[in-house]
């Protein structure tokens, strides 16, 4: 058993968007594994991006921003669930004035697997 406290762990600023790590692949034994907490703040997008071999499962905290995976525009809402896969370009956005939350759980991860488009 594993209890993570939110407060035990760093946010790591990056452009566009802040993260907490909360678990790595050690932490979960699981090759390539990785949990972490995104942060949109109000006004700021995430560079689009892809991966080649890394699949994304979004799980949303609330509904301050939206996503845009290849073109489309995805509105979530609070409990929703997305999932991006290998070679789909997508960005968080946020417009509204407050923080956009979610956690990301990532499978086949690697620190080089992220491409700028």
């Amino acid at each position: 058993m594993k209890l993570i406290k939110s407060g035990d762990k760093q946010w790591l600023q990056k452009q566009g968007y802040s993260k907490k790590i909360y678990l790595n692949e050690n932490d979960l034994n699981i090759k390539g594994g990785l949990v972490q907490k995104l942060l949109i703040k109000s006004g700021e997008t995430a560079q689009v991006h892809h991966h080649e071999k890394q699949t994304e499962i979004f799980y949303f905290l609330n509904e301050n921003g939206y996503f845009i995976v290849n073109g489309e525009k995805i509105e979530v809402k609070i409990d929703d669930v997305l999932v991006v896969e290998p070679f789909d370009k997508h960005t968080a956005v946020n417009e509204t004035g407050k923080d956009f939350l979610y956690m990301a759980f990532k499978f086949n991860y690697s620190e080089d697997d992220l491409i700028w488009d």
